[in-house]
């Protein structure tokens, strides 16, 4: 039985947003969460390892303290060392590719019929855009992150402004002028509700992946103590396993993202009532035609 494909271009309110975004995963759990982690696993592991590295070695020099040991404190060029850079640039990257891949396979879902995306298609497109959506997410993080000295409101405006830019760019293919003028005109009277929207979203996420990686982690940490007996291994590979965790929950906030984008262009510009509207005529058409 085939399974009728949802509509992303159409009116969503507070609710339909959060349903839609649980009932899409379920659909396309298979097929979105393959492509998920099989292109953005390699920088989601590397980013947790190098993470659970630093953590560990800052969780040495603590204990060191705690036992009463000698430990000179770290030098600014010790704590800020070639991890730290390493662990910020990954991060950066692994997020902006979660979102260029969540992107990617709404559009292509948008294109295909009944079929799902692959991950040979997803990847390929995604190629395309990870270079130029990196320096693009560079920019608007470094706007959001000097509004936040200025006042608190601007930091959450620019925060719900920003929040579809990556969908801009790889379904509407705009340049980068075009794609920040795009942000706030789909923003423009329906702040608010996607402001509401963002927060239970990343509430959702945020609870779901504590939760859950936190129980993974405790026991992982668990069985890693009774292994070494070193604390300081302990806590990186609680801080690495916690931070995969952290990484794949965050594709139910990028996807409410993606559909509150949908939701925001069919106001705007009511493309999906127009494909509708065609797509009834053409119906009447061929059954007027089929009686003659």
């Amino acid at each position: 039985m085939d399974v009728k494909k949802m509509e992303l271009r159409k009116l969503r309110n507070f609710s339909d947003n959060i349903n839609d975004t649980f009932q899409f995963i379920k659909q396309e759990f298979k097929p979105l969460l393959g492509c998920y982690v099989a292109i953005c696993g390699i920088f989601i592991v590397l980013s947790s390892v190098i993470s659970g590295i630093y953590q560990r070695d800052s969780m040495a020099g603590f204990m060191r303290i705690f036992k009463g040991l000698n430990y000179q404190q770290r030098s600014l060029g010790e704590t800020f060392n070639l991890n730290y850079f390493l662990i910020l640039f990954l991060g950066i990257l692994s997020y902006v590719i979660m979102h260029i891949v969540v992107a990617v396979y709404f559009k292509l879902y948008t294109q295909k019929g009944k079929i799902s995306p692959t991950i040979e298609e997803v990847w390929k497109v995604t190629l395309r855009f990870i270079v130029p959506i990196f320096f693009y997410s560079i920019v608007y993080g470094v706007i959001t992150f000097i509004s936040f000295f200025f006042c608190i409101v601007p930091f959450f405006y620019f925060v719900v402004v920003f929040a579809p830019f990556t969908l801009i760019y790889v379904v509407e293919e705009k340049s980068f002028t075009d794609g920040f003028s795009r942000c706030f005109s789909l923003i423009r009277d329906n702040y608010w509700e996607s402001l509401g929207i963002y927060i239970i979203s990343y509430l959702i996420y945020s609870i779901s992946a504590g939760i859950i990686g936190f129980i993974v982690s405790i026991l992982a940490g668990g069985i890693s103590y009774f292994a070494t007996k070193d604390l300081a291994a302990v806590a990186g590979i609680f801080s690495g396993t916690l931070n995969i965790f952290t990484h794949i929950f965050y594709i139910i906030f990028v996807v409410s993202v993606a559909l509150n984008y949908y939701n925001l262009v069919e106001r705007l510009d009511g493309s999906g009532l127009l494909e509708r509207l065609d797509s009834l005529g053409s119906k009447q058409e061929d059954a007027i035609e089929e009686q003659y």
